[in-house]
């Protein structure tokens, strides 16, 4: 499936069922429910919806995505997958996590590797190099069994942040 240009967006789709509560920046239940794209129009904490038996965060502010700690806090030492396609800089990767912990790691930026750790997975037996969205939105297909344009379709239950979080907290 091909996805247009212009894609800004990143986020952890956790197997199973989260506590927005528990994510960094002491989220609160604001009680809206929009789109995606509105989730990543202005700022928020986070975006939460559930497709199938499992959870996607939207996380326009970057709190999650990419964070082992908060991970391994949210996902119940289930497999999790954070991700990130921002077609304007070119900025595209995952991280696949089996029981807490980061099993592959693959990050590129302007077509060149920035972050790279763990084995290939099976899953990435086609992969194009340099990683594309593209390629990006097929691997949540692939490891979660569930098609991007879920996720993209869903409706997103809002959660503000009261807490400023910090690099590396």
């Amino acid at each position: 499936m091909e996805f247009g240009v212009g894609w800004k967006v990143n986020g952890l789709i956790v197997e199973g069922s989260v506590d927005p509560a528990r994510l960094p920046g002491r989220p609160r239940d604001t009680g809206e429910t929009v789109d995606i794209d509105a989730v990543y129009e202005r700022p928020c904490g986070y975006g939460i919806a559930v497709v199938g038996r499992w959870t996607f965060i939207a996380d326009p502010e970057f709190r999650v995505s990419f964070n082992d700690v908060a991970v391994l806090e949210s996902s119940d030492k289930g497999r999790a997958l954070a991700w990130v396609t921002n077609s304007v800089s070119t900025l595209h990767g995952f991280a696949w996590y089996v029981d807490g912990v980061p099993v592959r790691r693959v990050v590129y930026a302007e077509g060149e590797v920035v972050d790279e750790s763990g084995e290939r997975l099976p899953e990435e037996a086609a992969a194009p190099e340099p990683l594309s969205e593209d390629y990006v939105f097929e691997m949540i297909g692939r490891l979660t069994g569930k098609d991007w344009g879920e996720g993209a379709e869903a409706l997103y239950r809002i959660w503000t942040c009261t807490e400023q979080v910090t690099a590396g907290d």
